[in-house]
């Protein structure tokens, strides 16, 4: 690695075939918050599956380095072997069905996979993603966008309070979301998860929401990566069509 490039929080390589997709994708995550960006289907839950350990690739390599130590974690590496279960590497996910604890309330939710010792990392969680009214309430009394920003929430908190190297994966989190609520959140959210020093690797195929996050985009089609950099160089053609569009309906 050339030493003045920042360490990565991760690094990913994949070959891989999924049914008629062929994946021969590779990045490295640098920046504190990173959009993959691209049309469905092209892969991208795929990815998210892969670095979350839910899936095993035919080959590659993922390391995660995190904010957290000096030494890298070897998540998966096809030529060793090596392949870490999913609750040992330091990833959570939030996919994008939310799947909530029926028994539990909106606060015991967020709470599992947190430690005691943590315990106002629960509170100060529902506060940032606005769920503090709804603490107390139980899954099937919420609606689609509720029970997506407990899933979310969970996944963050769970994240902030790994021991050693951690990343948040999230897939299409705020998509059922009023756009002013979630540019709200993810404004909020993009602060306090870098102070946490918890990276972050999400999934949109929203241009406006990755211009919302000013983050570092990584675009991606039929399983492979288009372009890396940062949204106004790697998505303008999209933003311009987008501007064109509201324009003619204006």
């Amino acid at each position: 690695m050339n030493l003045s490039e920042p360490t990565p929080h991760l690094s990913f390589s994949m070959q891989h075939r999924q049914g008629a997709l062929a994946f021969d994708a590779a990045f490295r995550l640098t920046e504190p918050w990173t959009v993959l960006f691209g049309p469905s289907g092209s892969g991208k839950t795929t990815v998210l599956r892969a670095i979350a350990g839910l899936m095993r690739a035919d080959q590659g390599r993922i390391v995660l380095h995190g904010a957290a130590t000096n030494v890298p974690t070897t998540l998966f590496d096809s030529a060793t072997g090596t392949s870490l279960p999913a609750y040992r590497r330091g990833v959570r996910l939030a996919a994008q069905v939310a799947a909530l604890f029926p028994n539990m309330t909106v606060r015991q939710n967020i709470a599992y996979g947190v430690p005691s010792a943590s315990a106002e990392i629960v509170e100060e969680t529902l506060q940032r993603f606005r769920l503090t009214g709804l603490a107390e309430s139980m899954p099937w009394k919420l609606s689609g966008g509720e029970r997506q920003r407990v899933a979310v929430a969970r996944a963050a908190a769970s994240a902030i309070t790994v021991t050693g190297n951690s990343l948040l994966l999230l897939d299409e989190p705020f998509a059922g979301l009023h756009l002013p609520l979630r540019d709200e959140l993810l404004d909020d959210l993009r602060s306090w998860l870098a102070a946490k020093k918890t990276p972050v690797l999400s999934v949109t195929h929203d241009v406006g929401e990755a211009f919302q996050l000013a983050a570092e985009v990584i675009k991606f089609s039929d399983g492979r990566v288009l372009e890396q950099g940062p949204v106004e160089t790697v998505l303008a053609e999209e933003r311009t069509r987008l501007l064109e569009q509201l324009s003619r309906h204006n």
